[in-house]
């Protein structure tokens, strides 16, 4: 298998219309990179969260030699977290008890006759993975044991209760009595831990007492004052009745996160559901009886609110038309709110449509209701969306929220303890909640990285991996255009790339050995190259979209883990996905299953906010990542004169560069409210292929008079498991009645004329595109300084291809590309003048296609209308 690596003698003269000039290839080598501090300090990690205090500094770095220990034990701890399968943090998990809810929590520091030692930690400090061990010992001390409960909390996972006790910095550790509430705050960094058992023991030798620490790290009892004492029963029964209301709330996470996105149940409803619960309180309903019945009621009072939505729309148009044409407007308005088909025939197909997939499709009769206030009111009657693959589409009531919002609160710049910036920084890390909730990824294993778009991540990604010139870069050749341009940092560094397929992938993930050719480095002659300087393992790269662009194929969420276990202590194997194409209408869960990195962008997924995009990462990958450039808000510690620097601790604050986008950020959770309000990702998941299956079979069985099909359909829509393999794409070539390709760019002018919003060309996906058609990578190059990109008037290309030879031939001809096997080549009158004219042709081949994509909103009107437009105007037409 060849993998590339550059060449620094190669050239190739481009000839572009402008001018004619040598392409310059310049050499490719890892550039010296001086040894830097962690992005930790030596002992501590300062908590940038919000409402927090400014964050404790951590220690400077005095001499090269602590620059030197730190950087070893940062990559020592990065390799060993991929090496073994337990983390650092779940060890000697049985002599601890694991809170992991805010109920958790409040009931093991106010239960018991013991006291409480809560140990606060970030599974990306360093200074807690070091101080660990010294806390196991001390947790199984059977003399300790027998009076104190050793508890551990995730900040990430307990955000709210790590502000709520005072954390600002970790390691941090609290002791509380059962009966009197917070005793003492314990910082416990490396050189502080050895003291911890002193301390623990002078507290439980003074009951009654409150406790201080001195500035050597020891603790002092004193008696609280009658107000300290007072303030301390009152903050306890504040606590208790706050556990009390967590323990009775069955919500989850994510519908508290959500509660003022949602509609509020109205008073009425409350008062009905309260008299009914405490007519219940003997205990005769189940837990799941009372979720089943709280969910029918939601449901229901979704279906009303849609309809109050509906209702409150049209009574708005209304009163909007009373001047000029009025009538006509309003007319107009009306028929967009009106979803039922116009002709018998239309009623007729949508009710058989509904016959076969009326349980999955809609949101049990939602859509209707919500469409044209929600979408359609933004377009003309006869216009159709289909380009959600390009960009979803925002909601009125949405864009409503958000401004809403912007009208009714301050936000500032989340760099400072202000009242404006405290709040922005409460909502930003509501919303990094948010995400996490959404993908179900545990928050002490990922961190969300906001931005700017999902290019924006795979970038991230590429220029911070630590590329060397022993790295392979492995991606799934229909990868996305973004993420090809990360083997750029390959190169860089001396690395190799390699553009695979899927069966290769298969076979490689199942234990194949072809994959081995990916780790080979051959020197000139042939022998395996030795990689010196080359120190701790050697980390390589593979990508694949979870759903490609361009004809919606979903790939093996397997191949993660398959791909990971290719790891040795030697070289490791990291995987990324390219999720943007996938998560809009796909359930993606990250405790199934656990990519170290993901790509998305949000306004594929509900429209709006565009210029945002999120990288999902695994916090043992952000270890390893090498950041370079740092900016504002991602650097602790720096001086303007010497060449010195401390990153954050937080992997999400180490990686985002100045101020994030905090206005977009914070208008997320409306867009995650309409996911919600429709029932979810996985009735969205569902309704998409609903409208995927019909439009694939009526456009399959679209046919010329002559009986020819009149398109050719790219993707897996054929295949038995479809729903499992194929996204909700329809990407296609129009036929000739004579088997010729169509225009692609007259049908997108027509179509748009029609009021139909698709996409044309290559859709940023070559590898996808070019295979499906037949065009060989030679042939794509052969088209620099003539072909700009999708826009441009270059749309065929004129090739030479194998044609089948006459019977009693001797020559034998090569193997046939997969285009040749496609009935819509044309043929070509070109004399080639020599004997290999039996044996070839000239032919044009097409350098792009249609995509309809289908997302949250899409209606079956759309399809049908896509159906009967393909139809109508190109059944029969050969110009």
């Amino acid at each position: 298998m060849q993998l590339h690596r550059h060449s620094p003698t190669c050239s190739l003269l481009f000839q572009t219309p402008a001018c004619t000039q040598p392409a310059v290839f310049r050499p490719r080598k890892a550039p010296a990179v001086a040894a830097r501090p962690s992005s930790c300090g030596v002992e501590t990690c300062s908590i940038n969260g919000p409402s927090h205090a400014a964050p404790s500094p951590a220690p400077l770095l005095v001499n090269a030699q602590a620059k030197r220990d730190v950087r070893a034990r940062a990559t020592q701890a990065s390799s060993t977290s991929t090496s073994t399968e337990t983390k650092w943090w779940k060890k000697q998990s049985e002599l601890w008890v694991d809170v992991h809810t805010e109920e958790e929590f409040y009931r093991e520091i106010s239960s018991g006759d013991r006291l409480v030692f809560v140990d606060y930690f970030a599974t990306w400090c360093n200074g807690c993975q070091r101080s660990y061990p010294e806390l196991c010992k001390l947790a199984m001390d059977p003399d300790l044991n027998k009076h104190i409960k050793f508890v551990k909390v995730c900040i990430e996972e307990l955000k709210k209760v790590s502000k709520d006790m005072g954390v600002k910095a970790l390691p941090y550790g609290q002791v509380f009595s059962p009966s009197s509430g917070k005793l003492a705050g314990l910082d416990i960094p490396p050189s502080k831990v050895k003291h911890l058992r002193h301390n623990l023991q002078v507290i439980m030798h003074n009951p009654g007492h409150l406790f201080r620490a001195d500035p050597n790290g020891f603790v002092m009892p004193y008696k609280p004052t009658a107000e300290e004492a007072a303030a301390a029963a009152v903050a306890k029964n504040d606590k208790a009745a706050e556990a009390a209301a967590l323990e009775s709330n069955h919500g989850s996470l994510f519908d508290h996160l959500l509660k003022n996105v949602l509609n509020e149940q109205p008073p009425a409803a409350a008062a009905q559901q309260q008299e009914q619960q405490q007519q219940q309180q003997g205990g005769s309903e189940s837990i799941v009886e009372q979720m089943n019945r709280l969910h029918r009621e939601q449901d229901q009072r979704k279906q009303q609110q849609a309809q109050q939505d509906a209702a409150a729309w049209q009574a708005k148009s209304r009163s909007s038309n009373g001047k000029g044409n009025g009538k006509q407007q309003q007319q107009q308005q009306q028929a967009m709110c009106d979803m039922t088909p116009k002709t018998e025939e239309a009623r007729q197909a949508k009710a058989a449509f509904l016959q076969q997939y009326g349980k999955e499709y809609g949101y049990g009769g939602l859509l209707d209701q919500l469409y044209p206030c929600e979408v359609g009111c933004r377009m003309k009657a006869n216009e159709h969306y289909m380009d959600y693959t390009g960009s979803s589409v925002y909601c009125q009531s949405q864009i409503e929220q958000v401004f809403e919002e912007l009208r009714s609160h301050m936000f500032g710049n989340p760099h400072s303890a202000n009242p404006s910036s405290s709040m922005t920084s409460d909502r930003v890390e509501e919303v990094r909640d948010l995400v996490l909730k959404y993908f179900n990824a545990d928050p002490a294993e990922y961190q969300v990285v906001f931005t700017r778009s999902a290019t924006g991540a795979l970038k991230l990604v590429g220029e911070t991996f630590p590329w060397s010139r022993a790295s392979t870069f492995a991606y799934l050749r229909e990868n996305h255009n973004s993420v090809l341009g990360m083997r750029e940092y390959a190169l860089e560094a001396g690395g190799a790339f390699k553009a695979v397929n899927e069966t290769f992938v298969d076979h490689w993930a199942q234990d194949g050995e072809c994959g081995a050719n990916l780790m080979r480095l051959e020197g000139p002659d042939g022998s395996l190259r030795h990689m010196e300087g080359q120190t701790g393992p050697v980390y390589n790269l593979f990508a694949f979209p979870a759903e490609d662009n361009f004809a919606g194929v979903k790939y093996p969420l397997r191949w993660i883990q398959q791909i990971k276990a290719k790891s040795t202590d030697a070289a490791q194997w990291r995987v990324l996905v390219d999720a943007a194409a996938y998560v809009p209408t796909q359930p993606l869960d990250l405790r199934e299953v656990s990519p170290d990195f993901v790509a998305m962008s949000f306004y594929k997924m509900f429209g709006y906010p565009t210029g945002l995009g999120a990288l999902i990462v695994r916090v043992d990958a952000a270890e390893i990542l090498k950041k370079l450039f740092w900016g504002g808000g991602a650097v602790s510690l720096a001086t303007s004169s010497a060449d010195f620097h401390v990153l954050k601790c937080r992997p999400a604050d180490k990686l985002e560069d100045g101020t994030v986008n905090f206005l977009d950020i914070v208008s997320l959770k409306h867009g995650f409210g309409m996911i919600e309000k429709l029932g979810g990702i996985r009735s969205i998941q569902a309704h998409v292929a609903t409208l995927t299956e019909y439009l694939y079979e009526r456009m399959a069985n679209l046919r010329h008079s002559n009986g020819k099909p009149m398109l050719q359909i790219f993707g897996k829509h054929h295949l038995a498991n479809s729903r499992q393999v194929q996204g909700g794409i329809l990407n296609f070539e129009v036929l000739r009645p004579d088997g010729s390709v169509f225009s692609y760019k007259t049908f997108e002018r027509e179509a748009a004329d029609a009021g139909f919003h698709v996409r044309t060309g290559a859709e940023c996906n070559p590898g996808a595109c070019y295979n499906y058609l037949g065009v060989t990578e030679k042939e794509v190059e052969s088209l620099a300084g003539k072909k700009e990109g999708c826009h441009d008037d270059v749309e065929f290309i004129t090739v030479q291809r194998n044609k089948t030879l006459p019977a009693g031939h001797n020559a034998k001809p090569a193997a046939l590309s997969s285009y040749d096997m496609m009935a819509s080549l044309a043929s070509s009158s070109v004399d080639l003048g020599h004997p290999a004219e039996v044996a070839s042709q000239w032919v044009e081949v097409p350098l792009g296609s249609v995509r309809a994509s289908l997302g949250y909103m899409s209606t079956w009107e759309d399809a049908y209308a896509l159906v009967n437009f393909i139809e109508s105007n190109y059944k029969d037409r050969s110009q």
